[in-house]
């Protein structure tokens, strides 16, 4: 399964890749957002950045890698503290890196009149994850047990995917620069051997999109020729 995966996302790649050089409209978003995680049950911070080349006015194709960090400690046990007793927590950071080809439908024709354009974005991709695993060392006041400090560090890999729900918006009819707001949720169970770390949520995002070349919705009008002597 893994190795049906892998030809079908090189593949993908490899298409994509031709529809970016060759597309006369693209487009680049910068994101900033939050995710939640399913198994640490928290939420993360995340950071994507997406390329996209036009098919026509309604279908775009492109490349979404990004960076999502989650942080969280849970008390493992408790110390003396002076006259009183301190918590001893042990801190966990996972850094999920996917990366995503992406099939984006968009709805122009809201945007002639109201500058906002709607879309929907299905994504398929690959995750690793840097998962790290830190304890001090302490002697707990209960017990009385010495615990020896811990430093883990694994790697995690999976199948990812994620569905978005999102608008730009135009300042105005002068402006190249839009500003974009969506909703989605990811899939992402990344697996090292028998362990799984489940990383799906639902997720939410903001930033802005600058286009490059020519939009294709634009290439119906056809500019005269002029030869200078």
């Amino acid at each position: 399964m893994k190795n049906v995966i892998s030809i079908i996302i090189v593949i993908s790649f490899s298409v994509i890749n031709t529809s970016l050089v060759k597309a006369a409209g693209r487009t680049f978003d910068g994101k900033i957002g939050t995710a939640y995680a399913t198994d640490p049950e928290k939420f993360g911070l995340q950071l994507n950045f997406a390329y996209f080349a036009d098919l026509d006015p309604y279908f775009v194709a492109g490349i979404e890698p990004g960076i999502y960090w989650i942080k969280w400690d849970r008390k493992v046990g408790t110390r003396p503290q002076g006259e009183y007793t301190a918590d001893v927590k042990a801190d966990t950071n996972a850094y999920l890196f996917p990366i995503l080809l992406d099939a984006q439908i968009r709805l122009p024709n809201l945007k002639k009149k109201t500058f906002v354009l709607p879309y929907f974005t299905i994504g398929l991709g690959y995750s690793l994850m840097i998962y790290n695993y830190e304890q001090p060392t302490y002697t707990d006041s209960v017990t009385g047990v010495t615990v020896i400090a811990e430093d883990k560090t694994k790697f995690y890999s999976g199948f990812t995917w994620h569905f978005l729900a999102g608008a730009t918006v135009k300042p105005g009819s002068e402006s190249s620069i839009e500003f974009l707001a969506e909703l989605g949720y990811r899939g992402a169970k990344l697996k090292k051997g028998n362990l799984e770390v489940d990383m799906s949520g639902f997720l939410l995002n903001i930033g802005v999109r600058y286009p490059f070349g020519k939009s294709r919705s634009r290439n119906n009008v056809i500019e005269p020729t002029i030869y200078v002597e």
